[in-house]
């Protein structure tokens, strides 16, 4: 068997650099971020931990109080004694030490890559079931993935070019977006949905959730890679809905005799069939299977949208563990805030809302009616719920068909609410086009539609 990749002589040169006297700067930058995985060597691992003891106790750093500080641990004798420390503390200093860290973790990512594959072996002969083989795989390397980033204290200067190419390249009308829901007035508000977001969509059920999500998944679709994992529908259902909204069809009295339907549902279809949007119907599913299957498509090329459907039917990752109800949304709702800002991508939710919104004179959804809230209104940064009046054992035509869009959060911005129809039969919610007055719409709008216009400030 081959050996692991290693570098002792660069991990000698490393502790001798930084242990060496006038060195304590370089001991206090580089000592903390190294981790006992970079070393190899036993008696390399030793003397870092007693090295990261005194720069936390901010102690002089030479070989008597490093003698000191490994005889304290028990360690003394895995470097060899006083005579083996002098010794590893002789070797040559280099004078760029951050070259060596480099190389430290380039050999102890290849290290942890070869244990992987191994245990992608040791599952596969077990006959482990393969796709849970390969979301372990997905998730291990996302998170390897994750750890190659800086996340020490970083000095402002480091930041501010950054900063200000980014605060440039929004100051341009194009850019200063983030996905177009296709919804004008509501994109106006929101500036659209911007990636690291998790946004919330809230109401009560049967009121349209889903279709208003697959609305805004139909239009986005038209510039993004769009990925929706339904736990309520099946796909079959979700497709139909797309389907309905994209031909304008009530497919239920389908007329097939009538050669303009037939074609316009032809029309849609071939349209639909265009569109990059990734159905997951399965149920049971939790949070980190959704990344891993994120990062998946991720790998295959950007994701501009992740719709789940919907909060209350994910899975705690430990099915296990005995927690009320609260808690256990609470911590699916941070693990979805987690993964929005790790894939950079804009995670939309569904929720339900409790019953408390039926017992209110006026029916208007608030953020304390967020079903088992627990954290949901803290880690979102876009609540949105969808206000429209539905009587009991009324039938759906007979039912109000106006609406309304209410923002109650948005942490990057301004508040407000959208007036919408809703036209049940055709699975669509569309904005109410504005009279006098407001923010005109542009030239050639369509409401409900997605477009190119430019939107105006709100």
């Amino acid at each position: 068997m081959r050996p692991l990749p290693e570098d002792i002589e660069s991990e000698r040169a490393l502790l001798a650099t930084i242990c060496a006297p006038g060195a304590e700067r370089a001991a206090e930058e580089i000592a903390p971020a190294l981790s006992p995985d970079d070393f190899v060597h036993p008696a390399h691992k030793a003397i870092l931990k007693a090295v990261q003891a005194l720069v936390f106790k901010r102690g002089e750093i030479n070989p008597l109080t490093l003698k000191d500080e490994l005889d304290n641990n028990g360690d003394l004798s895995r470097v060899g004694g006083y005579a083996g420390l002098i010794e590893i503390m002789g070797d040559v200093e280099v004078g760029r030490p951050r070259a060596l860290v480099d190389i430290l973790a380039k050999k102890r990512k290849l290290r942890a890559l070869i244990r992987m594959g191994a245990g992608l072996i040791d599952s596969a002969t077990e006959e482990t079931e393969p796709d849970e083989i390969i979301e372990a795989a997905c998730s291990a390397l996302a998170g390897m993935a994750l750890s190659t980033r800086e996340d020490g204290p970083v000095v402002v200067g480091n930041l501010t070019d950054e900063c200000v190419s980014q605060i440039m390249a929004e100051a341009a009308v194009t850019s200063r977006f983030g996905l177009r829901t296709g919804f004008y007035r509501f994109d106006g508000i929101t500036r659209g949905l911007k990636p690291g977001e998790l946004i919330i969509l809230a109401a009560r059920p049967g009121v349209g959730k889903s279709t208003l999500a697959l609305n805004w998944a139909l239009r986005s679709a038209q510039r993004n890679t769009i990925a929706l994992f339904s736990l309520e529908m099946s796909k079959e259902e979700l497709t139909r809905k797309l389907l309905t909204d994209a031909s304008g069809l009530d497919l239920r009295n389908l007329n097939t005799r009538d050669q303009e339907q037939m074609e316009t549902l032809n029309q849609a279809k071939r349209d639909l069939d265009s569109l990059p949007i990734h159905i997951d119907d399965r149920s049971g599913i939790n949070v980190r299977q959704i990344r891993t299957k994120v990062e998946r498509l991720q790998a295959r090329g950007s994701v501009g949208l992740v719709i789940v459907d919907y909060l209350q039917l994910l899975t705690s990752v430990d099915r296990n563990t005995k927690q009320n109800e609260t808690n256990r949304i609470g911590e699916i709702s941070r693990e979805l805030k987690i993964m929005a800002k790790d894939c950079k991508v804009p995670v939309l939710v569904l929720s339900q809302l409790n019953r408390d919104v039926e017992k209110r004179t006026n029916g208007k959804p608030q953020l304390s009616d967020l079903r088992d809230s627990g954290c949901i209104e803290q880690d979102a940064d876009l609540v949105v719920f969808i206000n429209r009046k539905i009587v009991p054992g009324l039938s759906p035509e007979l039912q109000d068909k106006a609406a309304e869009l209410h923002i109650a959060k948005h942490r990057n911005g301004p508040c407000g609410s959208v007036p919408l129809t809703w036209a049940g039969e055709l699975s669509r919610y569309t904005e109410v086009e504005r009279g006098t007055g407001g923010i005109p719409e542009p030239e050639g709008y369509v409401p409900g539609h997605q477009s190119n216009f430019d939107y105006e400030e709100v």
